[in-house]
């Protein structure tokens, strides 16, 4: 009786596992990515990069460097904030995102990335101005995405 309730139990955390990475075993399956973001073509003036999380932007033409963390279970930085125009490069550290928080969803983006040791970054435009969440595929990794 016991080997069932053994087998039962690995069964259970089988489905729950395929459950929270359905999105990411067909793309293992098949061999193909989602199509990456949209990127748009910088503006007038030169390329600059800022080194420091949660710095702020300074408009068109302008990259914005981030490394982005799991600290309680939680997005480090919990907010984002840029200007419209920047474009955004989110460096996630593989180290802590781990488990669901190694999935990183911007809604509004359309940007939803494994984050591995292999391919660790996410970049884009911000190019809609807003509040987007940001979140793991089971919701409880919540951050922001803010575009002024």
């Amino acid at each position: 009786m016991e080997n069932r309730a053994v087998w039962a139990i690995a069964v259970l955390v089988g489905v729950v596992f395929l459950m929270m990475h359905a999105g990411h075993i067909s793309t293992l399956v098949s061999g193909t990515k989602d199509p990456a973001p949209e990127e748009q073509t910088p503006g007038p003036g030169p390329l600059s990069s800022s080194g420091s999380a949660g710095s702020p932007g300074t408009g068109v033409g302008t990259v914005q460097t981030f490394t982005l963390k799991s600290v309680d279970g939680q997005y480090d930085p919990a907010v984002i904030s840029v200007k419209q125009g920047t474009t955004v490069r989110i460096e996630g550290d593989p180290k802590t995102l781990s488990g669901c928080m190694a999935v990183v969803n911007i809604q509004g983006y359309g940007v939803s990335k494994l984050i591995t040791s292999a391919d660790n970054v996410i970049e884009f435009t911000a190019d809609k101005t807003g509040s987007f969440p940001m979140n793991c595929d089971m919701g409880i990794g919540n951050g922001r995405l803010v575009v002024g």
